[in-house]
């Protein structure tokens, strides 16, 4: 049974069950630099994860039956990883259950077909982020509209604004999100950038953090860090390639953030200048498809609807 976060009696310590998502960084690097992101902040050779870290990871998540959430865009754009697709199809094969995502700058998907072969080889979810500016947008949503993928059908999010009715595992599903224009607020990732806020925050943060409790995050040389902000590997915690996954969530320094995140304590390295948690604000959104947005989302609605059904029912249809 999954406990919930409690930060007053929080031991540090936690079971395997308790991880939602494991967030793996493919590849070193991203092939933009973002104003508002550390990619291209720090030197870093650009390599892309070794296939036989790949494979520790996948067996230690094989052992304990892992069927969660597996995202393979930590720090980093997960597309320029030659392998990508061999990564995929190996995590899908021996981890029928896992519900594979990643987020991506959409560079690489130049030929829209290659979107279909990420599904084909067991991706669940892709968010593409759109950058540069509303025509970037329109255009990836007219290919989106007007494409029929070979190895079966692809559902839009903003085309559709509901799940698919289908298991997490089963999914095909593209969400397309307007990331240009500006003036959104966006986290500082634990100081590497300027702060994005309107209104300053005082730091560090009387808040508690469950990332470290929720997530593993393995960088692309196989070392486990202490969240998705470490992008210069501060806080390295374990090593995925040489212990055991049952060692790795109970690393003593993960125990010990653990412990003082859920006092609110975040006067800790990398910790200490991170705004995660603080007010949102304005976040870039999902620009619906076209016009009959609202309508399909109600039609999905009754479809998905008790009422329908026991219509259905009264009248033996």
């Amino acid at each position: 049974m999954l406990r919930e976060f409690n930060p007053t009696v929080h031991t540090g310590l936690i079971q395997l069950n308790e991880v939602d998502q494991v967030e793996i960084q493919i590849a070193s690097w991203c092939n933009r630099s973002c104003s508002f992101c550390p990619s291209g902040t720090f030197e870093t050779p650009k390599l892309g994860m070794d296939m036989s870290t790949v494979e520790r990871i996948v067996s230690e998540l094989e052992t304990i039956g892992f069927s969660k959430t597996i995202g393979l865009h930590l720090m980093c754009e997960p597309l320029m990883h030659k392998k990508i697709m061999d990564i995929i199809a190996l995590f899908r094969q021996r981890l029928p259950g896992v519900f594979i995502r990643m987020e991506s700058n959409g560079d690489a998907l130049k030929k829209i077909e290659r979107l279909g072969e990420l599904f084909d080889h067991g991706l669940n979810e892709i968010l593409i982020n759109c950058y540069d500016s509303p025509a970037q947008w329109a255009a990836l949503n007219r290919q989106l509209l007007h494409t029929s993928f070979a190895g079966g059908p692809v559902w839009y999010w903003n085309q559709w604004r509901h799940p698919p009715a289908a298991p997490k595992s089963q999914w095909r599903m593209v969400r397309v999100r307007a990331f240009h224009g500006g003036g959104f607020t966006l986290k500082n990732w634990a100081g590497h950038v300027a702060s994005q806020r309107p209104d300053p925050v005082e730091l560090p943060l009387a808040l508690p953090c469950e990332r470290p409790t929720r997530r593993v995050h393995v960088n692309y040389l196989g070392q486990v860090l202490l969240c998705n902000m470490d992008w210069r590997f501060e806080v390295v915690a374990a090593d995925l390639r040489t212990q055991s996954l049952t060692e790795v969530i109970n690393a003593p320094l993960l125990v010990e953030y653990r412990q003082r995140l859920a006092q609110k304590d975040r006067n800790m390295t990398l910790c200490r200048g991170c705004d995660q948690g603080a007010p949102s604000g304005v976040q870039p959104g999902y620009p619906p498809a076209d016009i009959w947005v609202p309508w399909r989302s109600l039609w999905l609605r009754w479809c998905r609807s008790r009422y329908r059904h026991a219509i259905r029912n009264r009248f033996g249809l």
